[in-house]
């Protein structure tokens, strides 16, 4: 695998391609986790008009990522702006952060997350927000870039209850990569 990516904002007319990445990365990333039936009710065409819908309801403040690989496959996405519950604390949020299985383990999903840190620092946010399903094998790879456990919540998806948990960030500052904002 390539480690050449490239990062840009994404519009409407990716709805199709990050439809895939969400059904896709729900359907390896939650085996065990969220109930069967219901990963096998994802909807590519229900996704993507979903997709289509969010885009037509953002605010300004609230922005889509996608990386693509060096065919401009859509290979990844991650979405962020101002947190959405009145946290107290946390003003940002990355609401999430979706790679592709084969894609995953190369230094995508920091960069995303080092690139909406950015936008969210450049918007006026200093601290963040990242809502992880409790039993995800890849929260610990926000451990690793410096978020704390920070709250809890229960969920339920596809009628099952489960726990999620905020991984919080006091400072944005160690995520700052001195990441090129041009087109952000």
């Amino acid at each position: 695998m390539t480690n050449h990516f490239h990062i840009r904002l994404a519009h409407t007319d990716d709805a199709d391609a990050l439809a895939r990445v969400h059904v896709d990365t729900w359907r390896t990333s939650y085996v065990g986790i969220v109930p069967d039936e219901h990963l096998a009710q994802l909807s590519y065409e229900k996704r993507a008009e979903r997709w289509r819908e969010n885009f037509a309801t953002f605010t300004p403040a609230q922005f889509v990522l996608v990386a693509e690989n060096e065919l401009q496959r859509v290979i990844a996405f991650a979405l962020g702006g101002p947190e959405r519950e009145n946290d107290p604390i946390y003003k940002g949020e990355l609401y999430g952060l979706y790679v592709l299985k084969e894609y995953q383990r190369q230094g995508l999903g920091r960069r995303l997350v080092e690139t909406v840190t950015a936008r969210l620092w450049r918007d006026g946010f200093r601290t963040m927000l990242i809502w992880v399903l409790a039993e995800n094998p890849a929260r610990d790879f926000y451990v690793a870039l410096g978020g704390k456990p920070v709250r809890e919540k229960m969920v339920t998806i596809g009628g099952k209850p489960l726990r999620e948990s905020g991984f919080g960030w006091d400072e944005l500052e160690p995520l700052l990569k001195s990441r090129d904002l041009t087109g952000f």
